[in-house]
């Protein structure tokens, strides 16, 4: 399920960017004449597709983390160094919320998108690196790079401030080199 859940974790990401894509669907269809509630009645069928599958990758994020919990092997670790990696997310939401930047006009470069998410998705599933994704910390977790027993150094998708190495014993292996925090 490693590769599997690799993939679905990286489509999921884009779940923010599609919302970005929704918003400044609506922004652009704003219409300062009219009332909030007109502009919504108006309106609110432009970019429902944004909306629609943001929401749906939403959904799967969701099962894939309910997923992940009851059909992985949980793996006993002893945590040597641990630190926080979530000062990366900034970087990362700063790219997310770049069709704010220039995308309030009216046409958006659909296909610079799809290339931008297909290169995406592939730098990922061709490194060991992790990737970002925003739903994992609005759903509540937190990022640490830790090294365990035998110098091998993951990223540890945690929802408490881990502040020791021995609070936490067992995990599921997510991915090469992503693991979740057993509950």
């Amino acid at each position: 399920m490693n590769k599997f859940f690799k993939i679905l974790m990286v489509a999921t990401s884009i779940a923010p960017v599609l919302f970005t894509y929704w918003f400044v669907e609506q922004v652009n269809k704003w219409n300062d004449n009219l009332s909030a509630l007109e502009n919504i009645k108006n309106n609110w069928t432009f970019g429902l597709g944004y909306l629609f599958v943001a929401i749906a990758l939403i959904v799967i994020f969701l099962i894939i983390l309910r997923l992940a919990k009851s059909r992985l092997e949980i793996l006993k670790i002893s945590i040597e160094e641990i630190k926080t990696a979530d000062n990366e997310t900034i970087s990362f939401i700063i790219v997310y919320l770049l069709p704010l930047a220039n995308g309030v006009t009216d046409n958006f470069n659909i296909p610079v998108l799809i290339f931008v998410a297909i290169f995406f998705f592939f730098i990922v599933m061709t490194t060991n690196s992790y990737h970002f994704n925003p739903l994992i910390n609005l759903t509540g977790y937190h990022f640490y790079e830790i090294k365990i027993k035998g110098g091998i150094t993951y990223i540890l998708l945690s929802k408490k401030n881990v502040s020791t190495s021995k609070s936490i014993k067992e995990v599921y292996q997510l991915t090469e080199y992503m693991i979740l925090e057993k509950k």
